[in-house]
């Protein structure tokens, strides 16, 4: 590894522990209740220190080399403009929807249905492009 890749990981290595940390004092002190689905804040510090953890150590695992060519570029652009698209319609579907009957279902529920939404529809977009490209 490269002494930058080094500092960099240990950066991201401390934020991680930070978070875990922060985490646990924030249980200690019972800190925050109800947030974004967990029971507390502290919870949710934990689980994205453990993510951020588990992310970063896979990283390190599986260091390949990707080439990245200017059809890949191009591939990855137009994948994003399609996945924008699909933000700005389904926002705009939701809206429609929600003004006819409103939405029930709690608010960080439905932005993790969102997110994974349009990872999936970015996901879909690129393979589907990379195929018929």
């Amino acid at each position: 590894m490269k002494t930058k890749n080094k500092t960099q990981t240990g950066w991201r290595y401390g934020f991680a522990v930070i978070l875990i940390v922060a985490g646990l004092l924030t249980l200690y002190y019972n800190l925050g209740n109800k947030f974004l689905g967990f029971s507390s804040v502290g919870t949710w510090l934990i689980y994205v220190g453990l993510i951020m953890l588990t992310i970063i150590t896979l990283q390190l695992i599986s260091n390949k080399k990707r080439i990245v060519d200017e059809r890949m570029q191009f591939i990855a652009s137009k994948a994003g403009k399609v996945t924008f698209l699909a933000i700005i319609l389904i926002s705009f579907i939701v809206m429609i929807a929600d003004g006819i009957k409103p939405i029930t279902v709690p608010y960080s529920y439905f932005m993790s249905y969102f997110v994974c939404g349009i990872i999936l529809v970015y996901v879909i977009s690129y393979k589907i492009l990379l195929r018929y490209s």
